[in-house]
C-alpha cells in the first residue's frame, strides 16, 4: 500500500533516497535550532567513518512523516533531514568542489522539471507556512552560485538577533561547513559525498494519519535535541485540530510565543499548570498535563488549551514581563519579587487573580501574597508548605466572584507573628528570606515613579564581619557588642556587587565616602542609611537603625502590635 511517496510503516534509507522525494517543515515544528556543536559532531562523525570504515553503514537516525497524496510532511527529523539539505546547498557552491558533486547536490536540493513523467519542478524541502524561511531558501540556497554571491548576509544573518531562530542556526550551520573544509584540504570532496549518499542510513516511520503520525513524534527524540515538554504538548494538541488552516494558526501562534519566551517557556507552561490544578507537583509536566488536566476534563485538547494558554501568555506579559504596563507601583512590586523570590511560588498566583480580575486590587492583593510567602519563610515553614498556602489562595480566587473578598480573608494572609517577630529581631544573615526582607525595605522607601535596574546585589555588614585589629570598629565595638550586632538586620543593606571587598572593612567615614557613595546606586534603604547616619556607626546607633528597620518591616507585613 501506498500514499505519495512512501510505503506506509518504516524501513532503512540511504540518504541518496531519503532527498529522492519532498518534505514540507508543518507549522506545528519547531524552529531550526542545531548549533555549532550539533553540526561539527555530525561532521566529525561523517568524517571519522569515511575514513576508516568507508564500506560500512553509519546511521544517522530517524525521522518520522505524515505521508501525504504529493508531499510528506515532516514531524520529527527536521533538524538532520535540513543540515543535510544546507550541507548539499553548501557543496553545490563550494570552490573546491568538482562538477559531479556540484551537479549531484543541485538535483538533492531541487527536482528538476519532467514534462514527460508530469514533475513540476520543486525544492526538496519547504517551510510553506514560515514566510520569513522560505524566502530565504529560495534567495539564498536554491540557485547555483548563490551562497558565494551573498556570503556576507549568511555572516551578518547568523550573528542577527532580530532573524528568526530557524535562519539564524541555518546561516551558522553554512559557516560550520564552510570551516570544515576549509580546515580538511585531505578530504576528497567527490568521494565523501559519495559516502554520505550511499552509506549513511536514517530510519523512517511513515503513518498516514495525523493521530498516528502525532503519537510516534511524541516518543521519539531529535539527534542532540530532546524534545521539550512544549513540543510535545504543542503536537498532541494540534492533533485534536481538524481544519488544516486553524491548525496553522494555533501553531503560529504557539511558536512565536515560545520564541519569545526561550528557555523559560517549560517553566511558563508550569505556571500554567498550577493555575488549573491549584496544588504542587507530584509527578513530571506532561503526566500531570496527561492524567489530571486533560483526561478528567478539566480542560479539552485542542483549541480549548491553547487559547487558555494564549490568554495566560498575554497576562504573562502584562502583569509578570510588564509589557504596555503603566502601572509604576505595580511594576516596581513586580522587579523586586522577580530579584527576591522564586518564580514558581508567587506567579501563578498572580496570574490567576489578574485573568479573574484584572487590576482592581492587584497590586494590594501581590503584595499580600509576597509578604504570606516571605513571612512562612521567616517563621520556618517548609517550601511544600508554603506552596500548599499559595496554592489555597488560588482556590479562593477560582471560588469567589469579588474581588474585596480575595484581597480581604485574613485568613489566607495569616502567620505566626511571635516567631515572625523573634525570627528578624535575631541574627538574620545567612538565612534564606533576608535577601527578600532587605527587597521589601527598598520596596517601601523606593521612588516608585521611575525604576533603575539594581544589577547585581550583594547584602553589605556596615559593621564588617572582621574588622581589622587597629580599625576604628575594635575601638567603638566590644566584642560581645560584635558578636551581637554583626549579622542583625540593622547592621545590613544591599549594596551593588563591590569589585574590591577590602574596601568593605574601612573605618567607617571613609567606607561611606570611598566604598558606598560608589556602590549603592538605587538602593534607596541603603541610601536612608548613608544620609541619616553620615559620620559614625556605633552600637547606639545600630541599636537605633535595628529599631527603625523592624518597625519598617511590621508595617510592611501589617503587624499593628506586638508584645513580646
Amino acid at each position: 500500500m501506498r500514499s505519495g511517496y512512501k510505503e506506509i510503516g518504516f524501513g532503512k534509507q540511504k540518504v541518496a533516497q531519503v532527498f529522492e522525494e519532498w518534505y514540507t517543515v508543518p507549522a506545528y515544528q519547531r524552529h531550526y535550532v542545531w548549533d555549532s556543536d550539533n553540526i561539527n559532531d555530525m561532521l566529525e562523525d561523517f568524517a571519522s567513518n569515511y575514513l576508516e570504515h568507508d564500506n560500512e553503514e553509519y546511521f544517522l537516525g530517524s525521522y518520522i512523516i505524515q505521508s501525504k497524496e504529493q508531499n510528506n510532511d515532516l514531524l520529527d527529523g527536521q533538524q538532520r533531514i535540513t543540515s543535510l539539505f544546507l550541507l548539499f546547498a553548501f557543496l553545490r557552491d563550494y570552490h573546491r568542489s568538482s562538477v559531479d558533486v556540484k551537479e549531484n547536490c543541485d538535483t538533492l536540493i531541487i527536482q528538476k522539471e519532467n514534462k514527460i513523467r508530469r514533475i513540476a519542478r520543486r525544492i526538496r524541502l519547504s517551510y510553506e507556512i514560515r514566510g520569513n524561511v522560505k524566502f530565504f531558501i529560495e534567495q539564498y540556497l536554491v540557485q547555483a552560485g548563490c551562497l558565494v554571491e551573498h556570503w556576507d548576509d549568511i555572516v551578518r544573518m547568523s550573528a542577527d538577533k532580530k532573524e528568526s531562530t530557524s535562519i539564524q542556526r541555518m546561516c551558522n550551520a553554512l559557516i560550520c561547513y564552510k570551516e570544515f573544509f576549509d580546515n580538511h584540504e585531505e578530504i576528497d570532496i567527490d568521494k565523501f559525498l559519495g559516502f554520505i549518499l550511499n552509506n549513511v542510513v536514517l530510519i523512517y516511520i511513515s503513518a498516514d494519519s495525523l493521530e498516528d503520525a502525532f503519537r510516534l513524534f511524541s516518543v521519539m527524540n531529535d539527534r542532540g535535541q530532546k524534545l521539550s515538554n512544549a513540543d510535545i504538548l504543542k503536537s498532541s494538541n494540534l492533533e485534536k485540530i481538524e481544519d488544516d488552516r486553524d491548525r496553522n494558526d494555533y501553531a503560529r501562534k504557539w511558536e512565536e510565543m515560545q520564541e519569545d519566551l526561550g528557555n523559560e517557556f517549560d517553566r511558563f507552561l508550569a505556571y500554567v499548570r498550577t493555575m488549573l490544578l491549584r496544588k504542587r507537583q507530584k509527578m513530571n509536566l506532561l503526566d500531570e498535563y496527561e492524567k489530571f488536566i486533560f483526561k478528567v476534563g478539566k480542560i479539552q485538547k485542542g483549541k480549548e488549551f491553547f487559547d487558555y494558554v494564549f490568554k495566560a501568555y498575554d497576562d504573562y506579559n502584562t502583569l509578570i514581563n510588564l509589557n504596555e504596563n503603566n502601572d509604576a507601583e505595580y511594576c516596581t512590586l513586580i522587579r523586586i519579587l522577580n530579584n527576591s523570590m522564586p518564580s514558581s511560588d508567587w506567579i501563578p498566583v498572580v496570574l490567576s487573580y489578574g485573568r479573574k480580575f484584572g487590576n482592581d486590587g492587584l497590586l494590594k492583593f501581590t503584595l499580600r501574597v509576597a509578604c504570606k510567602n516571605i513571612a512562612d519563610a521567616v517563621c520556618g515553614k517548609s517550601p511544600s508548605h508554603r506552596i500548599d498556602n499559595l496554592n489555597n489562595i488560588i482556590n479562593l480566587i477560582e471560588d469567589s466572584d469579588l474581588s474585596d473578598i480575595v484581597k480581604e480573608s485574613d485568613a489566607f494572609y495569616s502567620f505566626d507573628e511571635h516567631i515572625f517577630m523573634a525570627n528578624i529581631q535575631s541574627e538574620v544573615y545567612g538565612r534564606r528570606y533576608t535577601y527578600a526582607l532587605l527587597m521589601l525595605l527598598e520596596y517601601k522607601y523606593k521612588d516608585k515613579s521611575e525604576w533603575k535596574e539594581f544589577g547585581t546585589i550583594s547584602i553589605e555588614h556596615i559593621l564588617p564581619q572582621n574588622p581589622k585589629p587597629n580599625s576604628k570598629w575594635i575601638q567603638n565595638f566590644s566584642e560581645e557588642q560584635r558578636d551581637y550586632y554583626t549579622h542583625r538586620i540593622g547592621n545590613l543593606c544591599l549594596i551593588g556587587r563591590r569589585k574590591n571587598s577590602s574596601l568593605g572593612n574601612l573605618d567607617y567615614r571613609d567606607k561611606m565616602k570611598k566604598y558606598f557613595e560608589k556602590n549603592i546606586g538605587s538602593f534607596a534603604h541603603t541610601q536612608k542609611i548613608y544620609n541619616t547616619y553620615p559620620i559614625d556607626w556605633t552600637p547606639e546607633i545600630v541599636e537605633e537603625n535595628q529599631t527603625r528597620v523592624i518597625a519598617d518591616l511590621m508595617d510592611i507585613f501589617g503587624i499593628k502590635g506586638y508584645d513580646k
